[in-house]
């Protein structure tokens, strides 16, 4: 009987707890979003050639960290060069990826975020 009595007690003691109010969901900040975004297609499509860190140079191809958008979109476009820029290698191996289209804002966001 007393086990009983202070099961009940205990049981209504836990159901009647107050728990502590949680914070309301954030909003995602878009920008941390946007390089979140630019991380995963950059090691989807680029670490096969760059290096899995962006700041060092990878095994076909330069590191490319803080490349501006129109390089970017130049090189992974149409595979060239904007107007009077030298390229940091001579080999030419890099092949257009135009399903990257859509997300050059994203991997431009990630490599200027390192």
């Amino acid at each position: 009987m007393r086990f009983s009595l202070l099961l009940c007690s205990s049981l209504l003691v836990v159901g009647c707890t107050k728990s502590a109010p949680t914070a309301p969901a954030q909003p995602e900040d878009p920008k941390a979003a946007l390089i979140a975004r630019g991380r995963s297609v950059y090691q989807t499509n680029c670490t096969a050639c760059h290096a899995p860190d962006p700041t060092k140079p990878g095994a076909l191809g330069p590191e490319i960290a803080h490349s501006s958008q129109e390089l970017v979109e130049a090189r992974v476009l149409r595979v060239e060069y904007p107007k009077d820029y030298k390229p940091k290698r001579t080999s030419h191996l890099m092949t257009a990826l135009p399903q990257l289209k859509d997300d050059i804002p994203a991997l431009t966001a990630y490599l200027n975020s390192l």
